[in-house]
């Protein structure tokens, strides 16, 4: 949620009066990645007219996304909403960098900011009932939230289903999304199929389904579906992935191999590409391909999800 983009800001500000700082100047900055520079225009347009609510939302997202100072940032975004209570996106970025916040306290902390969290996105969703995007940050609160901080899969259900009145797609994923966190894979199956009727050219639905069918050991069916996957975003590396993993589901290192290979093509350090090309590999024999792929994705990623059993590919292809 933290990771939208600053550049999709609103793009005309009025001229600040003096300084010759403004909003539309920083964001300019911000585009050009001189993020230091825009950091520094937003302070002294704050600093200026403390009573700039835009300025401080803007200020709180450029510290909270690329300098991750979440501290600096709530405090910002605080005075933000405090000064404009009524718009909606001023409420759902403050949830946002509350659920940040949640991550790294302590555990009393922690449950306070997820309160908060809580409820700066129910402010969000009272002002614009409209908005699948703060439903849907809603729905995943109350999905991975504890009781005791007021989360719940009933009250899930109820966003999901406001979700689907205004989108269909999104609240067949919604609904397929707490089925499956509920154990219900059929039921999610068969959201994920609604969703993808309601918007055939969608591909999230495909892949989430996709992985849901290995999940049930139905690699043949999980294979159709990263492969419509593919057809619809054919230049994402991470489709041609998921095929790729559907195929080394199904044991077939040859096709899965070429999947990465198509994958690593687009992004040449896509990880799990680099990964999976390691294993597939590996499954044919060629140990130092293997070892060169395992040995890319430990430094590239130190700290990735692979990096252990990359780790331990080494030292067992190494010792051969």
């Amino acid at each position: 949620m933290i990771q939208m983009l600053a550049c999709a800001a609103l793009l005309l500000f009025p001229p600040s009066p003096a300084g010759g700082e403004s909003i539309a100047d920083a964001m300019k900055l911000v585009a050009a990645k001189d993020y230091d520079g825009a950091r520094k225009m937003l302070g002294a347009v704050v600093s200026r007219n403390e009573s700039d609510a835009e300025a401080r939302y803007q200020l709180s997202r450029l510290l909270a996304n690329h300098y991750r100072d979440y501290d600096e940032a709530e405090g910002m975004m605080e005075k933000a909403v405090e000064l404009a209570d009524g718009n909606a996106e001023y409420h759902f970025f403050l949830g946002t960098v509350y659920g940040a916040q949640a991550q790294v306290a302590g555990l009393l902390s922690k449950f306070s900011y997820a309160k908060k969290t809580r409820d700066q996105f129910e402010r969000a969703v009272e002002l614009q009932p409209d908005s699948v995007g703060y439903r849907l940050a809603l729905l995943s609160y109350y999905l991975m939230a504890p009781g005791i901080v007021g989360g719940g899969v009933d009250k899930a259900r109820v966003q999901a289903q406001e979700i689907l009145r205004r989108d269909p797609c999104e609240g067949h994923m919604s609904l397929a999304r707490i089925a499956d966190s509920e154990n219900e894979l059929e039921n999610a199956e068969k959201e994920y199929r609604m969703a993808i009727a309601a918007k055939p050219a969608e591909w999230r639905p495909h892949h989430m389904l996709g992985y849901l069918y290995l999940r049930m050991k139905r690699a043949d069916e999980a294979v159709t579906q990263f492969r419509d996957y593919v057809r619809i975003s054919p230049k994402d590396p991470n489709s041609h992935d998921s095929l790729a993993d559907g195929y080394l589901a199904k044991g077939n290192s040859d096709e899965a191999l070429k999947c990465y290979t198509h994958a690593l093509a687009l992004d040449p350090h896509f990880p799990s590409s680099v990964y999976g090309a390691g294993n597939c590999y590996e499954a044919k024999g060629m140990k130092a391909e293997a070892l060169e792929s395992f040995r890319q994705y430990l430094a590239e990623n130190q700290k990735g999800p692979y990096a252990d059993k990359a780790k331990e590919r080494i030292e067992e292809l190494e010792q051969q």
